[in-house]
């Protein structure tokens, strides 16, 4: 016994446990002891303190700037971040200060990615206010809100006419003036807005759209003049275009709830999300005058991501979720949206990427798709750039995909002189994704992208 005793006596003291736990220190590289920061309570998952860590790294040097962009820090030098104010804003659905918050939850659109994961990225990413983001696969306009209130111009494109609508609202949402809203939302016949709306539903009237690419400020006016040519034209288009989300919104909610103990009749859908909407732009416009923000414009494409349309080398950074087509229909499930419009779903799946072809040829036609769609965005991406690809890990049958190492190993041979990759387990929600993984891959200093 007094052997064994020994041996413990020469085994050396173990450091403090508040040295080894003390994730912030870590984060910050030992800033923390001397200057005070605090995550927000909900920040534990590892990728997220590895995001926290990666954008801490690149405004370290620039603690105010760093306040008013910072997506997982509660306190900068004491001081509440923007984040903070901004994720109070509280939407339907909205857990802690990652997503829903702002305008992200108009339109409940499936198989979008966190805010502040997004924000965490653009960080990472160093764009500044002389920055141009792009998402080539912008779905309902996650990355193009985050941009804004960071002040980074964006570009989004989306093949989906319907969800280029609704990227558009969501963004003009955050600058609506809301006491001029207020007074002109008092004095307009909602309930015959209502009627107007319900009438394209019995009624289908076809919209007729340009040849792609074609951007939203133009899609928005055919939708005026060719669908509703005889309601509100009197008011701004963003007012019109916000007014006729919340009716989509309340279509989505009454779509998918007709069949369930939660049914209603449509026009209480209507009625309720406009009350919600109501409060979101109010809060966005409190928080807007508080902080002094100027929300970045952006541009929404209606464009194929396989043929971009911006020139070479135009944008400092892309952040992006290509589809999850092999397992999530977007078509099937925007269906609702795509009739109202009178838009036709079939000739959108033959040409969505993930929804071509039939059984392993669907793999194939995938992989070749997704290497298409990696050299369109090293062709549009400045030299040093970086690309965050958020991609999923679904099962096709009985094939578990496995396109992140995939992307890895192609990357140097498209153009990217850096690629790693960060894991985030999926827990709960859509039961065919395991894990997502964050890919980020850097473009080299050869202007011309891909050497093949």
């Amino acid at each position: 016994m007094s052997e064994l005793l020994g041996l413990f006596n020469e085994v050396a003291p173990l450091e403090p446990i508040t040295d080894l736990v003390d994730i912030l220190a870590w984060i910050t590289n030992g800033k923390s002891r001397e200057i005070k920061f605090k995550l927000f309570d909900d920040v534990s998952m590892v990728y997220e303190l590895q995001l926290a860590k990666m954008e801490f790294s690149r405004w370290s040097e620039n603690l105010d700037s760093f306040r008013c962009r910072t997506a997982y820090f509660e306190e900068v030098a004491g001081e509440k971040s923007w984040h903070f104010y901004l994720s109070s804003i509280v939407g339907k659905g909205q857990i802690g200060h990652s997503n829903q918050y702002l305008t992200h939850w108009f339109y409940p659109y499936k198989g979008k990615f966190h805010g502040q994961m997004i924000k965490a990225l653009l960080n990472f990413m160093a764009v500044t206010e002389q920055s141009t983001v792009l998402d080539p696969f912008v779905g309902s306009g996650t990355t193009i809100v985050e941009c804004a209130t960071i002040g980074v111009l964006s570009v989004g494109v989306e093949i989906n006419p319907a969800l280029c609508f609704v990227s558009l609202v969501k963004h003009q949402a955050l600058s609506i003036d809301f006491p001029k809203f207020r007074q002109v939302l008092h004095r307009l016949p909602l309930s015959k807005i209502f009627q107007r709306f319900t009438q394209q539903l019995e009624k289908p009237k076809p919209l007729e759209l340009p040849s792609m690419p074609f951007d939203g400020e133009s899609l928005s006016q055919a939708i005026w003049e060719q669908i509703f040519p005889d309601i509100v034209n009197d008011l701004p288009f963003e007012y019109r275009n916000l007014l006729l989300l919340v009716f989509l919104h309340a279509l989505s909610d009454y779509t998918y709830l007709k069949d369930t103990g939660k049914a209603r009749p449509l026009e209480v859908f209507w009625q309720e999300n406009l009350t919600e909407y109501f409060r979101t732009i109010e809060g966005v416009h409190r928080v807007r005058e508080m902080l002094s923000i100027n929300f970045a414009p952006a541009r929404i494409f209606c464009a194929d991501a396989l043929t971009l349309p911006l020139p070479g080398n135009s944008v400092e950074g892309i952040v992006t979720s290509p589809p999850y087509s092999i397992a999530l229909d977007y078509v099937r499930n925007d269906e609702h949206l795509l009739k109202y419009f009178g838009l036709n779903a079939d000739s959108l799946r033959r040409r969505m990427i993930g929804l071509k072809g039939q059984g392993k040829q669907r793999l194939v036609m995938y992989e070749q798709d997704m290497r298409q769609s990696l050299l369109e965005m090293v062709r549009v991406l400045k030299p040093y750039g970086w690309v965050a690809i958020i991609l999923g890990d679904v099962v096709v049958g009985e094939q578990r995909t496995d396109f992140c190492q995939r992307i890895l190993q192609w990357a140097p041979e498209l153009g990217f002189d850096q690629a790693i990759a960060l894991r985030r387990p999926i827990l709960g929600g859509y039961a065919r994704l395991r894990f997502e993984y964050i890919l980020l891959l850097r473009k080299g200093g050869n202007e011309d992208g891909a050497k093949c």
